[in-house]
Order: structure tokens, then sequence, then C-alpha cells
């Protein structure tokens, strides 16, 4: 008996390396290509589960299946915190889906990483890369090569409570620094502060400073000029004034919206998204939207994914078709309308058929766009934005300002590209 389990196992185990090693040579790293003709194509986001935009992309996925009958999609959601790991990880032990879906501020470092494929040559075919504004096609590039195709945007502007600004007497909101400076102090009162916005020590508080060193004419090459001085005196100044909180320090974007929403602060700096939020939770509200006051000239900052092609897929072809699909305006159009999101081709924003051309507010975003600048500073980025964040905190405890950028600025210059 045991004899002949023995010799049964044996035979199993042969069997099993056998199908093992017959089905192995068809494997491909991060998709399949199946015997029917059906490639799937592995794709990677942080977009979370049961979210609106895990809905939306889910339906862009679903509908492009139904119209590609070779094409299949694994999808994997991965956490915002571990993908970038999860990536690194990837192209080391040659793991890595076919598509990512990326946030843009991460787009060049993973580019000169190796994580992402050059695709210069497929959009200079393709001829529609001069139909998106300068600041997101700049996120996908490194080196004047293209290693993706921005998805969808979004950039800051200045939402302001009208009924605060009739009971102060104020009819417009305010469009340069000085304004805006004086509007604050105006509108601050015992239980309202003229301003909200995000100073915690995280990537938000980078994503709202850079949009005033912009404004001021300089750049993190120059984080110690007199402009850049400036901006940072700006907030810092508004603090002292007592027109933000000095809780700003452990502020971030949801804590000015709350702010916001209950007339703790009369103005925020803030996003698109924050729109349905405030429509549905805050409907009696009386606000709108403006562009972000002018310094020098006028600045926002880019948000928003990108969608990149990985250097390991074996599928890239078809992996470019999805891609070019996704940006055609029938589709992104309706798909940024159904998400609250924002084009970046000037011929879809300017498609009278869309709600961001009916709806006042979503226009000014559409609008700021136009001069929101990307964050595409090599793959240091992250370790510069630490330093940045550092510089907002000491700034915003009432540090010297030209000491702390100068400071900031000696570390900062090593790590540029």
């Amino acid at each position: 008996m045991k004899e002949k389990m023995y010799w049964g196992v044996i035979s199993f185990i042969l069997i099993s390396l056998f199908l093992v090693g017959c089905s192995s040579g068809s494997e491909t790293s991060g998709s399949g290509d199946e015997s029917d003709g059906v490639v799937t194509l592995e794709v990677w986001d942080y977009n979370s589960p049961d979210s609106p935009s895990e809905d939306q992309l889910l339906g862009l996925l679903e509908q492009y299946e139904e119209s590609n009958e070779n094409v299949k999609f694994k999808r994997t959601y991965i956490p915002f915190g571990d993908l970038k790991t999860k990536l690194l990880q990837g192209v080391a032990g040659n793991e890595l889906p076919d598509i990512v879906l990326i946030d843009n501020p991460d787009h060049q470092s993973f580019a000169e990483a190796g994580v992402f494929a050059d695709i210069t040559d497929e959009v200079n075919e393709w001829g529609e890369a001069d139909l998106y504004y300068e600041g997101p096609m700049a996120s996908v590039m490194l080196d004047g090569k293209y290693y993706g195709i921005p998805n969808d945007s979004n950039a800051l502007a200045l939402y302001y409570n009208k009924d605060l600004f009739n009971e102060a007497g104020i009819d417009n909101p305010p469009k340069t620094w000085d304004e805006l400076r004086e509007v604050a102090k105006e509108l601050t009162t015992s239980e309202t502060k003229g301003l909200a916005i995000a100073g915690a020590k995280i990537e938000e508080a980078t994503f709202q400073f850079l949009p005033y060193l912009w404004q001021s004419g300089a750049d993190l090459d120059n984080f110690d000029s007199p402009e850049a001085i400036s901006a940072m005196k700006l907030i810092q100044d508004m603090v002292n004034d007592g027109s933000i909180s000095e809780n700003v320090i452990n502020m971030d974007q949801n804590d000015a919206l709350v702010q916001f929403q209950t007339g703790k602060a009369a103005m925020m700096v803030n996003g698109p998204w924050q729109l349905p939020r405030l429509r549905e939770e805050s409907a009696d509200l009386n606000f709108e939207v403006a562009l972000m006051p002018e310094g020098k000239q006028a600045a926002s900052i880019l948000g928003g994914e990108n969608w990149a092609i990985t250097s390991t897929t074996e599928n890239k072809d078809e992996a470019w078709e999805f891609l070019k699909w996704t940006q055609q305006p029938d589709v992104m159009g309706p798909l940024h309308e159904l998400g609250g999101q924002l084009p970046n081709r000037s011929d879809v924003a300017e498609d009278e058929q869309y709600e961001w051309n009916e709806d006042k507010q979503m226009q000014v975003f559409v609008q700021q766009i136009q001069t929101a600048k990307p964050r595409a500073y090599g793959s240091n980025y992250p370790e510069i934005s630490t330093i940045v964040q550092e510089a907002i905190q000491r700034a915003l405890t009432d540090e010297d300002v030209e000491t702390v950028m100068k400071e900031s600025a000696e570390k900062i210059n090593p790590l540029l590209p």
C-alpha cells in the first residue's frame, strides 16, 4: 500500500512539473498573452475601493474591453503610499504591470529610474501633443522625451464667502498680493480668519506654497532670492497679522475646507475636488471661486494623474492603443465631467457641451490650469519637497525668513536636476 502511494506521489509530482514547465514559457512580466489571442493588460493605480474615482476607472476599462475583444484588463489597487515602493521593487524584480496611473509629481522620478517606457516615437506619430496645456504635458517629459500622457488635471484657486465679503463691504475678490493681505485683514474677526491654507508638514504644504514662489518670479533654483523670500514673507506676515491661523502648521487641505465651510475662514486656497463636497454638505454657503491673486505674474500649481506604460511590458503596442483611446475627446470629455475632473486638452476644455463651460466656478479652474506649473524637478523631488515643508514650518513659527530660505536653498540646490 505504501509503495503504491509512493509511486502515485512521484507520478503526481512529475506530471505537475511537466505542466508547470509547459505553462511557464508563455508567461510574461506583468501581463499575459492568452492562447485565444486575447491580450491581458495589467493596470496598477491608487484609486481607493468604493470611491467615485475607482468607479470611474473601472467603467473606463470595461468600456474599452467591450469595444476591443482582443484586450482584457487585470486591475490592481495599491494604496497611494505603497505604490512608489511597489514600482521600485517591480522594476528591480522585473514584475511590473503594463500600465500605471501615477500622481503627476512622481512621474519624472520613475521615468529616470527606468520604470516607465520612452514613448516619444508613439507620441510624435500620434501628432496630438500640441493640443495639451503646457503644464500637464511637461509633467510627463524628461530630457525632452515623453514617458506618458496626462490623464486629468486640477489646480489651486481662491474660494471666498460672498456673505462675509458683503458684510465687510468688499465687492470683489483680491487680484494681487497686496489686495490679498489687505482683504484678509478686513475679513478677520474674533471668530473668523481671513484666509485658510494648508501648512502641515506634508506634500500639501509644498503644493500650496509653490504657487506663491512662482508668482514672485522665483523658483526652487533660487530659493534664497529676494523674490522667493518675499513669497514666504507674505505668508508669514498674514499669520502675524492674525489673518491666517497660527494652527496653520497643523492644517491640511481638508482642514482648510472645514474652516471655510463653518465660517471660520472667509477665504481658502483649494482645488476643484472640493466643489462637489461644498455643494452637497454646505448648500446654504454662498461662495464663489476666483483666480489666485498675482504677484509679479500669474501662477498656480498642477495636480492630477498621468498614464504611463512600463519599461518591461511585452504589450507596448496594445497599451499605447489604450492610452490613445482614453484621450479621445468623446471619451475624455464625458469621463472628466462625470468625475469632476478637468481636461488637459484645449479642444476638450473649450467644448461648450461640457459642464465646466456652463459651470461658472468650474470654469475658473479651467482658466487657472493654463497658468498651472507641474512639480517637475527630477527624481529628487520628494526630498526637495521635504526641505520646502521644513522651511514653511520654520517660517510660520516666526523664524527669520531670510535665514530660513538661505539655509533651505543650500540643501535644495544640490538636489535639482
